[in-house]
């Protein structure tokens, strides 16, 4: 070797070396740049399984909950159907016990009245339209001395409706379409009314009730029960 080839060889020496620091410096910082991503990744991972812990934890939560409800739910649906059938119960009860006190009255008292105020000639006829009846009646008074007595008669049908015991009033149901009768006579009064029943209704009794009133002073309570089928005329009478 020349004395002239030893600096040219002493640069590429140099310039290897530069090289290799260099991809070593390189890979160091890479590996560095790994370290820290991988750090950064562990971190978002520990986030991420306890966010997922967190989620497990707050659905067993609501799962609990839900279960809680769904007991309540049922326990009550269980009360409301236990009202319904005692609803039910003391409605037939209710029922019966006005039945029975209807026919003692008719039995033991036809009317309650005072100083002989009465119904006459009571006829029931239905009409050619389901659920119409016709119906027509006296109003009387009895007394030695006779004066003008006025009030409101007021009509109840008795019946059975959807399978339930129903007690229909003209205040409530609409059933008398020129609504409650008001009276005042001395000695007599024609009434007729109509009867507007619901579909399907299975009528039992019809009742009248009112309070009688003379001079403007109330003079007594009426009231009489009928059975439906006892006053009932057969055929179409609804042009008579």
């Amino acid at each position: 070797m020349h004395l002239s080839e030893i600096p040219q060889k002493l640069g590429q020496t140099r310039t290897i070396l530069l090289l290799g620091a260099s991809l070593l410096a390189m890979l160091v910082f890479g590996m560095f740049l790994a370290n820290a991503e991988r750090g950064q990744l562990v971190d978002e991972t520990r986030q991420l399984h306890h966010s997922v812990t967190n989620l497990q934890t707050e659905n067993e939560q609501l799962q609990t909950l839900a279960n809680q409800l769904d007991v309540k739910l049922e326990l009550a649906e269980m009360r409301a159907e236990q009202l319904k059938q005692e609803v039910v119960r003391l409605e037939d009860e209710i029922f019966n016990l006005q039945k029975d006190k209807a026919f003692y009255q008719h039995v033991v008292a036809p009317e309650t009245t005072q100083d002989g105020f009465f119904i006459d000639g009571l006829e029931l006829f239905p009409t050619a339209v389901d659920g119409y009846y016709k119906a027509t009646m006296v109003l009387l008074q009895q007394r030695a001395v006779s004066a003008i007595v006025r009030g409101e008669l007021k009509v109840a049908v008795t019946g059975i409706l959807e399978g339930k015991h129903r007690i229909l009033t003209a205040d409530n149901d609409d059933i008398l379409p020129e609504g409650n009768v008001a009276y005042g006579f001395k000695y007599f009064q024609p009434v007729t009314l109509y009867l507007q029943l619901p579909a399907n209704f299975v009528p039992e009794s019809l009742e009248f009730t009112t309070v009688v009133y003379q001079y403007k002073r109330r003079r007594g309570d009426y009231q009489r029960s009928y059975s439906w089928q006892d006053i009932l005329v057969a055929g179409d009478q609804s042009s008579r």
